[in-house]
């Protein structure tokens, strides 16, 4: 699998035009990224009087790209373990109901309600359930330990963790 993705950076780096420059591997305290320049004055032309090599973070078009930004991706294959790792915005975002369905709140809920109706403001009060693919999205975003069932006290989203009448999310009755 490693060497499948090994591969795909490869594809990526040699479909570049040729006047593009790819610069190597830059590797931060916990990941790994492959960062590519669109201009090749960006890179800074060696000199053969130049004693000492000219570090990579040095350049300034790259000291805002390597720990800039915050990213929603999966982590495929953490650096200590090789594992997935859980994202966590979509832990602080969603909620899992127990029956797979996520729930999120509306979006600006709280920005200038004052130019809000009350009924607009009634509703964004409400919770708003995910579609499908959104859902399985989520899904892949989380480990299955945050897909696995959790019970809490005095949880406010208890009357939502069921759906009897559907017949797939149906609980089972125990007959005797």
């Amino acid at each position: 699998m490693l060497r499948t993705l090994v591969a795909g950076a490869l594809r990526n780096v040699c479909r570049q035009a040729p006047t593009a420059a790819v610069v190597p591997l830059l590797q931060s305290t916990q990941r790994a990224s492959l960062v590519t320049l669109s201009k090749a004055s960006l890179l800074p032309i060696p000199s053969v009087t130049a004693s000492s090599p000219v570090s990579l973070l040095q350049i300034p078009a790259l000291q805002g790209v390597t720990g800039a930004g915050s990213t929603r991706s999966v982590t495929k294959f953490s650096l200590v373990k090789g594992k997935r790792k859980t994202v966590k915005a979509v832990l602080k975002r969603f909620k899992r109901l127990e029956w797979g369905a996520w729930i999120r709140t509306h979006s600006g809920r709280q920005k200038k309600l004052f130019k809000k109706s009350a009924a607009l403001r009634r509703r964004l009060k409400q919770h708003v359930f995910t579609n499908a693919t959104q859902s399985w999205l989520l899904d892949k975003m989380v480990t299955s330990f945050w897909r696995r069932p959790k019970h809490y006290i005095n949880d406010p989203y208890r009357p939502y963790h069921r759906r009897d009448e559907y017949f797939a999310t149906q609980s089972k009755t125990f007959k005797v």
